[in-house]
Parts: structure tokens; C-alpha cells; sequence
């Protein structure tokens, strides 16, 4: 295999690196419940994630009766605190990740985490699970400031900044599953790569990714042909 020529590469936290599915799943049931509405799936939760918990609560309770600001004001506590009770209970790394973080790391590539998830649960989730360490940084939704979360260049900016790289220099690629992850590489102007397990609302091939992978035992062969 021809050498990655990439120093920094990100990832998208739930979806991409994790399957959170049946914990978010597990916090929007606890959620509903306390509303009398019916339970959702963790299959169906996976239609429902990737933008944050208010659009999953919204676009839950919208499939059983719709919703109105207060009642979300009232659930969308009572969902977060829920899951971060049980953050890292349920959230296996999907098949192969593993195994392609330690052969990058290996490489000594930087590795970062770019998630519109808050910051403080990012952080605590990636602890619960072993898996802080690799990262030199993880950025959340909330840490740019209002307005500045992904699909927005600006966090993808900071990751290369953090990872001791330089704008518009540095080789970065970056790695998600939602239109929000491959938009933010392209804005700023990095690579990207689409993983197709993750939590799709769309056809995978329709969010325009520089390379698609279905497994992330294809990731390095991805890398080594992207960064050609």
C-alpha cells in the first residue's frame, strides 16, 4: 500500500465513529414516555438522528400527534438527561474502526472528532468508551459559539488549527455520514469521505462525497486513493 499522505484526518462522532442508535433511542423512549406517546424503534431512531436531539424529538413527536415550543421545551431536558445518565452504555464502534484508528495512529496522522453533539457529551461519551486518547481534540456543536456548528467551515477550521496545521496548507480529510459533515469539508475545502452505515437521511451517493466507504476496512485504501 502507497503511503496516506494525509497529517490530519476528523471524524464525525455519532454514525461515524459510533453506533449510538439504541442509546439515543433508549433517551427519546424515556422522553416520550413521560408525554404519552408512543415508542419509537432503534431502527427508526437512526432515520431520526445526526442533527441534534431537538430535531429528533421534533420529527418524533411530529409522527404521533406533532408538537408545539412548550411541550419540546418541557422533553427536551428531561431526553438529555436521560442520555447523558447512560452515555457509553450502549454505543459499540462500528466493525473495523478500531483496528483502522490503530494503524493511523501508527502513522502518527493527527486524529480530531468534529460533532454537532455538545462538547461536554462528546467528550464524556468518547471517555466512557476508551477512546478520548486518540484524539488530540474534539470539537461539539456548541463549541465554536451560535450559529458556527457544522455545515459551517468553522469548526473543520479549528480542528486543522488544534491539530498544529495550517489553513488552506495542510493535507485534512474528513470523515461523516450526514449532508452537515461532507458540506463542512467542502466549505472548507478539504477531502471527505461518506461512510454508508451511518445514520443516512438521504442515499449515500447523493451527498456528493469525494469517496464512499461501506466498511472501515476500507478506509486506508480510500485514503492512500483520495490523497493520490
Amino acid at each position: 500500500m502507497t503511503e496516506i499522505s494525509f497529517d490530519i484526518i476528523g471524524f464525525d462522532l455519532d454514525g461515524t465513529l459510533l453506533d449510538t442508535s439504541m442509546e439515543l433511542a433508549a433517551s427519546l423512549n424515556h422522553a416520550l414516555e413521560t408525554a404519552n406517546r408512543p415508542q419509537v424503534d432503534a431502527q427508526s431512531t437512526r432515520s431520526l438522528v445526526g442533527m441534534g436531539a431537538r430535531h429528533m424529538l421534533k420529527m418524533a413527536l411530529q409522527q404521533s400527534g406533532g408538537f408545539d415550543d412548550n411541550l419540546i421545551k418541557q422533553l427536551l431536558p428531561i431526553l438529555i438527561d436521560h442520555y447523558e445518565a447512560h452515555l457509553g452504555t450502549n454505543a459499540p464502534a462500528f466493525p473495523g474502526l478500531i483496528a483502522a484508528l490503530d494503524s493511523l495512529q501508527q502513522k502518527e496522522i493527527k486524529l480530531a472528532v468534529v460533532t454537532n453533539k455538545f462538547e461536554n457529551l462528546a467528550v464524556k461519551l468518547l471517555t466512557k468508551v476508551g477512546m478520548i486518547d486518540r484524539f488530540v481534540t474534539v470539537i461539539g456543536g456548541d463549541t465554536m459559539g451560535k450559529g458556527r456548528s457544522k455545515p459551517k467551515r468553522d469548526p473543520i477550521d479549528e480542528m486543522i488549527r488544534r491539530c498544529d496545521g495550517k489553513i488552506g496548507q495542510s493535507k485534512a480529510v474528513f470523515i461523516g455520514d450526514s449532508i452537515f459533515d461532507i458540506e463542512a469539508a467542502k466549505n472548507a475545502e478539504i477531502a471527505n469521505i461518506a461512510v454508508s452505515f451511518g445514520f443516512l437521511h438521504q442515499p449515500v451517493e447523493e451527498l456528493g462525497a469525494d469517496i464512499i466507504i461501506d466498511h472501515y476496512d476500507e478506509l486506508l485504501p480510500a485514503l492512500v486513493k483520495l490523497g493520490a
